[in-house]
């Protein structure tokens, strides 16, 4: 569900690094001065500039971002399938933190977004927790004051004498400060046994995530690597910053 906030995280990351769209190239940053907070300043300036999407970059509109399908949860359980998903307020994240170590060829970067609205059409069978859930039709889940932090490896490989970039690992750990859920049409509409499944959803989704959030973060992870792999493999490092 929330793994496509993280795409939003890439596209900023790799764009500061190539040769920038007319309306981003007063936003790249300098390695002789403060870093952390010019990233941070003019990153957040770039998000709704970004969110605007550009063909040439190969960057989809963020707001609504768009995408057919996603499976999300197979396990014995639980088959859980969403399908015609618009994601809502990507625009209005903000960075919030970045961190490089050099030496490890390591970043970490922190967005907040205060509300994330994931809608579409599910398909659910099997149960969540004690829970059973049924049914097909629409669906909507508010991601409330979420923190989404990612931390990324990276080893240089050479290309005609020229240093780039290769991802090695990616990895997400996120909180948040509120889940609502709304699954309609469970169990053929049948609108008591809907309500009540709401609201054990929206009264448990802190125990959720512990069910959902290891299938997400490696989705997450995997999406991430491979925006980041598809710029870095035509963008060198010397086009990273300024200098």
């Amino acid at each position: 569900m929330w793994f496509y906030i993280l795409i939003l995280l890439a596209t900023v990351c790799t764009l500061f690094s190539q040769e920038l769209p007319d309306y981003l190239k007063d936003k790249k940053c300098s390695l002789s001065n403060d870093l952390k907070s010019c990233f941070i300043k003019n990153g957040n300036l770039a998000i709704p500039l970004i969110a605007n999407g550009d063909a040439k970059y190969h960057i989809p509109p963020l707001n609504p971002m768009t995408i057919s399908s996603i499976q999300l949860i197979t396990t014995p359980n639980l088959q859980l399938n969403l399908t015609d998903i618009k994601i809502f307020g990507l625009d209005k994240m903000i960075i919030t933190d970045i961190r490089f170590d050099w030496d490890k060829n390591l970043f970490t970067i922190t967005l907040t977004g205060s509300n994330v609205t994931i809608e579409g059409l599910y398909t659910a069978d099997g149960h969540v927790m004690v829970m059973p859930v049924k049914g097909r039709g629409k669906f909507s889940i508010v991601l409330k004051n979420g923190e989404y932090k990612v931390t990324s490896t990276t080893e240089i490989i050479e290309k005609n004498g020229v240093k780039y970039h290769r991802p090695t690992s990616c990895r997400l750990t996120y909180k948040f400060g509120g889940i609502d859920f709304n699954f309609e049409n469970l169990f053929a509409g049948n609108d008591e046994l809907s309500r009540e499944i709401n609201k054990f959803l929206n009264e448990n989704w802190d125990l959720l995530l512990n069910d959902f959030g290891p299938g997400i973060a490696d989705t997450i992870s995997s999406i991430i690597r491979n925006i980041f792999e598809k710029f870095s493999d035509q963008v060198p490092i010397k086009n990273f910053f300024l200098e």
